[in-house]
């Protein structure tokens, strides 16, 4: 079967058909407002490459070139938490550009999942650009060939599958759709997008193409960009959703609202977030304040907004039979027992205080009360050299942004990260797993342009290693690593599986490495220093120039970070059932 495409004579001196689908699909993402691609090296994906190359050069577009594809999309996930994409409009319809990927064919497409799911859970707009063999060469066992259309399944909001050889005209009407529809402009739920563009060979421009005619063909593609406006939802009144005689609660956790802090202080009542959930302002984080029965058995109303992933308690909270006011915009909204009362997609601030002028006032109390109790803890002998004190001074550093890893680390900054600092943090807590922690930090930092620094387990930074392989000609951002080696999985001493037999735990939860930091660090040719948790504050004293790590050993201390939690079996909530459903 002979196509019109793989003869070369496309209209365009030089270019096949596959170069010139690659610089329409690329150049109507500009217009779309897209400035950064993330590309992976690859065959299919080649007539991509040779177009990037001619537009990165014109200056239309900032590219990042990562081997490895799961590293690729956590660099993405960074791109978009770091960059205008995080900030959403009071309807949380995401006000910035979507980041687009792109891929070769095969295994390198599926690599892509995790952080995929991870930015369909988090509601992040990012574009997958794979390229795929023509029609003809699926199912024949073609080598690198899979059934890539639909490969995401649920965690992309569309997927688009091209074939070889369709019209470009269509393309920046083709975009524009993707773009609006992973930014939520229609739906308000924003996410990933794929697009599965077939590809047949010539892959590569003649010798005697150039750049100048690539650029005058896209300038001349036909069809337009419509302009798309995003959906206003509607504001419903506080008194008309709230219980505004009811003792209540403002609990924040990951994509909360940032008028939550005005909700509060206008109905004067308590404001919980989890560390990153909101800029300053809330009254505390939720984990200490929680676990005093004094407080909490007199909670009869919980205005929730975001989804809080860090602790259990709060989870007790949540299903317990406090009336609860869920505040989300998406579908699914968060309501892991099912005890909603009722669910509203915008809220306006409350015209007048609440009823009670003595239940904010109790709360503050506590709250100075449980900061003191964890700062005299963490001053004694044994709280010094924990990674709790770590987490203290990566919080005290007060730096512009953080980025913080999943599992102890985010938790332990949960407990001690009270008071001033960072002004924006930065997390992966869509799915809250430790992948692409490493790679979602560069890509943050590159993102903002900003000294940045992050703060990870041991496990988290062997996990995401391989993110540090940044190619040589690329640009490497201004980023701190500081790593708390544990040992291991520490968290699963501080759940059930900690009462397990200690062979049984070592082997099975905790997972410990001999893996040597340093000896990686000189691999990817990172720079590297080992300190203990008392020198680390010396360290944030010097300016944050390139990618280093800054190794800080602990020691596992599971009681102590309990006793910290102040966590106590028999708490209880209001009627609270006894299903352990928590």
């Amino acid at each position: 079967m002979t196509h019109p495409e793989s003869t070369g004579h496309s209209g365009v001196r030089g270019w096949p058909h596959s170069c010139l689908s690659a610089a329409a699909l690329l150049s109507a993402l500009i217009a779309c407002g897209v400035t950064d691609v993330v590309y992976c090296p690859g065959s299919r994906s080649a007539p991509f490459a040779y177009a990037l190359d001619v537009l990165s050069r014109a200056g239309a577009l900032r590219t990042h070139v990562r081997l490895d594809e799961r590293s690729a999309a956590f660099l993405a996930v960074g791109l978009s938490r770091g960059g205008a994409a995080s900030l959403r409009t009071p309807g949380n319809v995401v006000a910035g550009v979507p980041i687009a990927i792109v891929t070769t064919s095969g295994t390198a497409v599926a690599e892509l999942h995790a952080g995929i799911a991870e930015a369909s859970h988090a509601y992040l707009p990012i574009i997958v650009l794979s390229a795929d063999r023509p029609f003809e060469m699926r199912g024949v066992g073609a080598s690198q060939t899979t059934d890539q259309a639909g490969i995401f399944a649920s965690h992309v909001r569309h997927y688009w599958d091209i074939p070889a050889g369709s019209d470009i005209g269509q393309f920046p009407s083709l975009m524009a759709r993707a773009c609006a529809t992973a930014l939520g402009k229609v739906s308000s739920t924003p996410g990933p997008v794929h697009l599965n563009v077939g590809m047949r060979e010539p892959l590569q421009p003649d010798p005697e193409s150039s750049a100048e005619a690539l650029l005058s063909f896209i300038a001349d593609i036909p069809g337009a960009v419509p302009e798309l406006y995003s959906r206003s939802p509607h504001l419903w009144a506080w008194e008309s959703v709230v219980d505004t005689k009811a003792r209540t609660v403002v609990l924040a956790g990951d994509g909360a609202d940032a008028a939550a802090v005005n909700w509060a202080n206008k109905a004067g009542i308590p404001l919980l977030s989890e560390v990153g959930a909101l800029p300053q302002g809330a009254l505390a984080h939720p984990q200490s304040l929680l676990s005093r029965p004094e407080l909490v058995s007199d909670i009869e109303q919980v205005v929730l907004t975001g989804r809080p992933t860090l602790s259990r308690i709060v989870q007790r909270l949540l299903a317990s039979q406090v009336r609860l006011v869920v505040h989300s915009p998406h579908l699914p909204w968060p309501d892991v027992a099912g005890k909603a009362d009722a669910v509203v997609t915008a809220l306006a601030a409350p015209t007048a205080a609440h009823a009670d002028d003595t239940w904010l006032p109790r709360w503050r109390q506590a709250a100075q009360e449980e900061h003191a109790r964890i700062e005299a803890l963490l001053d004694t002998p044994r709280g010094c050299g924990s990674a709790l004190a770590v987490a203290r001074s990566v919080w005290r550093a007060a730096d512009r942004y953080l980025v913080v890893g999943a599992s102890n680390a985010v938790r332990a900054l949960d407990l001690v990260g009270q008071g001033a600092g960072p002004s924006r943090v930065i997390m992966n807590r869509g799915l809250a797993g430790i992948d692409g922690t490493v790679a979602t930090a560069i890509g943050a930092a590159l993102a903002t342009g900003t000294p940045t620094r992050a703060v990870m387990g041991d496990l988290t930074f062997f996990h995401d290693a391989g993110a540090l392989a940044i190619p040589s000609d690329e640009v490497r951002p201004n980023l701190q690593i500081i790593v708390v080696d544990d040992h291991g999985g520490s968290i699963f001493g501080t759940l059930e599986h900690g009462r397990a037999p200690r062979p049984v735990f070592d082997r099975w939860f905790r997972t410990a490495q001999s893996t040597s930091v340093e000896a990686l660090c000189a691999a990817y040719q990172v720079a590297y220093r080992k300190v203990t948790p008392g020198s680390l504050v010396s360290v944030f004293d010097e300016a944050i120039t390139g990618l280093s790590v800054v190794h800080v050993p602990v020691v596992d201390d599971p009681e102590f970070y309990a006793t910290i939690r102040g966590l106590d079996s028999q708490l209880t909530f209001r009627s609270a059932p006894a299903n352990g459903q928590y």
